[in-house]
């Protein structure tokens, strides 16, 4: 399509005419785009901060032993209903597992696989018990994913032999401090002396109820030859999934489960954000539709005589849509602009706001996406818009416009 300058000239022309009408629609333009910047902005620094807060301190995908069905003892070549044979559960042991974890190490997607060794116990102080999670780990792996050199609030975050780390819920229910020695029961009995070396604070109250111990002390605590599971952390946390269902055609005898998988109310929660994010962006470029071209047939209507005398010394049909699609183009464009700075604005006043008062709960993710494709959504619909007039400036009868004024 080939552009005239007198056709720039013309739309020029008939937007400073209709100064008021066209400041209006450019203002709407720019507060849409504004809204729709901060909104994106909002939605996506949300969900980050939501899916941080639930797997920021947790493993993307953990590898565990299978769940395994007993089978009933046979007795003189029949079988007996009830089962004869302790259950086998989740927490089994993976006995190979330097095996899965060679493996494991040559996979790029991967951050880090530790081996964790998980159990059940229960401080003794004075008459009083407190459950807790035990939990055995190897550094520096377990800290790439549970952070305990950053989220260690007092004390060594390094344990070793009898020297534990205990949850924040763990040392308030407990009354125990760093440097205090405590009894702590495993989930058959028997029990031992510790000392806690570091307590920490990883936000979610179950991981706050951990007892945290060096890999082979946990072993022989809770009399354990292998491990209890395999946790990994992957650069991007939302190809958990993807990596999950590879290392479940890969690896045999274990289960495999991706953050995902434990999280569909979250995932669900997420996608509702983004249903309701999508259908609130549609309204706005409607709104912003339909009154480009409300204005510009009513513009159309009024410069009817005009268009017809430009038509009868020569302008061609195309040309004369031409003048509606630019003016239509123009308005979106510097909307658009205009928007995108005041959505910029809109989000450094928000984020200002809550820093001022103690810190923000959230940041906002401000990106050159969330800024470009509000703005080019909004010029592509204000030029959608103008075809609507420029269909009927294309279609006057020159004769007829002039004929009856």
């Amino acid at each position: 399509m080939r552009l005239n300058s007198y056709e720039f000239m013309i739309a020029r022309r008939f937007l400073v005419n209709g100064r008021s009408q066209t400041v209006l629609i450019i203002l709407g333009i720019a507060i849409g785009v504004a809204v729709q910047v901060f909104l994106i902005s909002l939605m996506d620094g949300l969900q980050r901060n939501l899916i941080q807060r639930t797997i920021g301190s947790s493993p993307h995908v953990t590898i565990a032993p299978p769940l395994s069905s007993p089978q009933p003892l046979g007795i003189g070549g029949g079988a007996i209903d009830d089962y004869q044979r302790p259950l086998k559960t989740e927490e089994s042991e993976i006995l190979s597992w330097q095996r899965y974890s060679d493996y494991l190490s040559g996979i790029e997607e991967i951050t880090v696989a530790a081996p964790m060794i998980n159990g059940n116990g229960y401080i003794e102080k004075g008459r009083s018990s407190f459950p807790v999670l035990i939990k055995g780990v190897t550094l520096p792996e377990a800290d790439v994913i549970y952070k305990f050199n950053k989220n260690t609030v007092s004390g060594d975050p390094r344990p070793g032999g009898n020297n534990v780390l205990i949850g924040r819920a763990s040392s308030d229910k407990s009354g125990l401090k760093v440097g205090d020695t405590f009894y702590l029961r495993n989930q058959t009995g028997a029990g031992d002396y510790f000392s806690i070396k570091g307590i920490f604070d990883l936000g979610s109250s179950a991981a706050n109820n951990m007892v945290v111990m060096s890999l082979d002390r946990a072993q022989n605590f809770l009399d354990i030859t292998g491990i209890s599971s395999i946790e990994i952390q992957v650069h991007d946390v939302f190809a958990a999934d993807g990596l999950a269902e590879s290392l479940r055609g890969s690896l045999s005898q274990v289960k495999v489960e991706s953050w995902q998988e434990r999280n569909q109310e979250l995932l669900s929660g997420l996608q509702a954000q983004d249903t309701s994010s999508a259908m609130i962006q549609f309204f706005v470029l409607l709104s912003i539709t339909l009154g480009i071209a409300s204005v510009l047939a009513i513009i159309a209507i009024q410069k009817s005589r005009q268009l017809g005398i430009l038509k009868a010394m020569g302008t061609n049909d195309k040309s004369a849509a031409r003048i509606f699609i630019i003016q239509g183009f123009s308005m979106g464009f510097v909307g658009a602009l205009l928007g995108i700075l005041l959505g910029l604005g809109m989000t450094s006043l928000f984020m200002f706001g809550t820093k001022s008062s103690g810190g923000p709960t959230y940041e906002l993710k401000i990106t050159l996406t969330n800024i470009l494709l509000p703005a080019v959504l909004a010029v592509l619909s204000a030029s959608v818009a103008a075809l609507v007039p420029a269909r009927r400036a294309a279609g006057l009868n020159p004769m007829e416009v002039i004929r009856n004024g």
